[in-house]
Formats: C-alpha cells, sequence, structure tokens
C-alpha cells in the first residue's frame, strides 16, 4: 500500500475557513477569512484534468464558514459570518451553467454554524447559532425550484457546528457546540416516520472534533478536551451502525484538532490540524480499519490548520488554510496506490 501527496496548482486566493464543494467533476470553494480574519467572497473552481484554477463571479455576500451543497447544476450557499463577524440569514444559489449567481429565500433568523446534505435534488440544514448566541433545534428543507424553506421537526438538542450525515434515508447528526461547551447528542432523523431518535452519546467529550463516515462505522477523532490543561486529543472512538454501539480504537499516533480527514484507500487519514505545541502540523496518519492500527505516512507538503478538505476524484484533497506562514492557497492531494 502506498500514500503519496501531489501537489495540484496553488488557489488564487488564501483563505481560511473557505467552503468546498464538488460539482460534475470539478471542485469549487467558497468565501473563508484572509489574513486579517475579514470574510470574502472570492469564488474559484478547480478542473483536475488541466490542473487549473479559475476565477468565477463573486459571491454577493462576503462571508466565512457556509454551509455549501450542490443541488442539481447549482450550489447553494446557506449562512455563514459576515463582515461584521455576525450570523447571516442570506442564500444564495450559483448556477454552474451560467456561472452566476442569484439570492435565493433568506433563513427564518441569521445563522452560523449550520451543517447540511442533499436530499432528493433538496437542501437539508441542522442547528446553528444565531445574533443571540444561542444555538438552535432547527431542521430545514430548501427547494432551489420553488425558492422556499419548510420546516420539519426540530432537532432534541439544539447545536451548532455539527457534522451530518445522510445513511440509508436517516439523517446523522453528530457532536457540535453550545457556546464552548461541546455537544456529546448524537441523535438520528428518519425521512419516512418523520421523526427523531436519540442515539448513544458520543463517549468523551470533545471540540474542534473530526467526524468521519465510511461504510457502517462514523469515526469520531480527535479534537480539544475540555480541561484545556489536557490540550488536543489523540481519541478515536467509532460507532456502528448495525450495531448501534461505540466502540474504543486504538488512539492517533499524533493530538490534534481543527485537522483534516477523509476516506482513502479503504483506510481513515487524518493530516494537518494543529498540535499540542500550537502550530499547524505537516503530519499525516492513516487507521487501519480492520486491524485497529494506525501507520504514518509521508507528511503534508506544507503545514495546513482551519483549512478546507474533502474526498474528491479519489483522493483527499487539502485546500488553503493556515500554514506556519500565515493564510495559504496551497493545494495537497493524497491518492493511493494497492
Amino acid at each position: 500500500m502506498t500514500y503519496e501527496w501531489q501537489s495540484p496548482s496553488v488557489m488564487p486566493s488564501k483563505r481560511v475557513f473557505s467552503t468546498p464543494i464538488e460539482l460534475d467533476g470539478q471542485l469549487y470553494v467558497l468565501g473563508g477569512c484572509d489574513i486579517k480574519g475579514t470574510p470574502l467572497d472570492n469564488t474559484e473552481r478547480y478542473d483536475p484534468v488541466l490542473n487549473q484554477w479559475t476565477e468565477l463571479e463573486n459571491m454577493p455576500t462576503k462571508r466565512a464558514g457556509t454551509c455549501a451543497l450542490a443541488a442539481g447544476q447549482a450550489i447553494v450557499a446557506v449562512g455563514g459570518i459576515s463582515t461584521s463577524q455576525q450570523p447571516v440569514d442570506v442564500v444564495e444559489i450559483f448556477s454552474c451553467d451560467k456561472e452566476s449567481w442569484k439570492r435565493g429565500e433568506s433563513l427564518p433568523e441569521k445563522l452560523l454554524g449550520l451543517a447540511g446534505v442533499v436530499r432528493n435534488g433538496k437542501v437539508i440544514v441542522v442547528g446553528g447559532m444565531g445574533v443571540d448566541t444561542k444555538p438552535k433545534d432547527y431542521l430545514l428543507e430548501y427547494d432551489a425550484v420553488t425558492d422556499k424553506w419548510m420546516s420539519l421537526p426540530a432537532m432534541p438538542t439544539p447545536r451548532y457546528a455539527t457534522f451530518t450525515f445522510l445513511i440509508n434515508d436517516n439523517l446523522y447528526v453528530i457532536g457540535g457546540r453550545q457556546g464552548k461547551m461541546p455537544v456529546k447528542a448524537f441523535e438520528k432523523f428518519n425521512f419516512k416516520e418523520n421523526k427523531w431518535t436519540k442515539l448513544t452519546d458520543i463517549p468523551s467529550s470533545r471540540v474542534f472534533s473530526v467526524y468521519v463516515h465510511h461504510a457502517d462505522n462514523i469515526f469520531s477523532l480527535g479534537g480539544l478536551a475540555t480541561e484545556p490543561k489536557q490540550g488536543f486529543s489523540d481519541s478515536v472512538e467509532i460507532y456502528n451502525i448495525d450495531e448501534e454501539k461505540w466502540k474504543i480504537a486504538s488512539p492517533m499516533p499524533t493530538n490534534r484538532g481543527d485537522f483534516a480527514a477523509g476516506c482513502v484507500g479503504d483506510a481513515i487519514v487524518v493530516a494537518g490540524g494543529l498540535g499540542n505545541d500550537g502550530t499547524p502540523l505537516k503530519k499525516a496518519e492513516v487507521y487501519h480499519i480492520t486491524n485497529d492500527s494506525w501507520t504514518n505516512i509521508p507528511e503534508l507538503p506544507s503545514s495546513h490548520c482551519s483549512c478546507a478538505y474533502i474526498h474528491f476524484e479519489n483522493k483527499l484533497y487539502v485546500i488553503g488554510g493556515l500554514s506556519v506562514g500565515g493564510p495559504t492557497g496551497s493545494v495537497a492531494a493524497l491518492s493511493f496506490q494497492q
């Protein structure tokens, strides 16, 4: 088994907290923050065949941390944080055919920290934090054809900055925050039955953890312990969807938070992030599911934290973020060969 990092063309904009989306074999990156922490409106597209970036029409609204999802031939950007450092209710739709933006119906309130999926061509978003700084219990559905939002049954646990996975027509919502405190709640919404089910809580309490879905498992990785003196965690916890049980797995070799993770070569890869010395990391490691073991793999070409990441073209792409020298536009793509 061989893992290899490639260095695609550098993204035109150096930025952190941007949002990546794949559509029709192209990679789009929206918004984020510049070196001063000011939200951006940049919209850029990467063509992996040409190894080339194209700067597209900017989003009408500058924002970071937007929840962006591909629905049909459009990208729907929902909420985020504005240049005033406040949540926004703005919904904007980018037509990939026309290469232009238009405004959609706004959210019911200004929200940041949304997470979402696409189901049957409709955008589903959950949670969020409002201007009042309170976590929300929203479950909302947006139809880009009718340009209308619809409310679905509220989540049992209000939260923001959560992770979501659509598995067998169930929406799994895991982790997140309420203020500065981590949320251990793990819940599932069944669309057919139109109801929520509370699942077993995440075993340990951490913020800035990363979650990955692969096959019948959801992986809870790393993050910052609730006791500051404990620093970043090496914890690995695995939830089996069929058995509806958690198990504790072998810890990561490197304690880290705010990192990139995904499934490459039927194994879980973690890369970059922040370590306990407070500097961005280059280290990358792979978890072998079959024998519950970790292996070091080649380091990232440069350090990354607060970066965008996405599984794209059978590779894990790590995009921009913060490097040792500040915000970066560098891109790394991890490939695997048997």
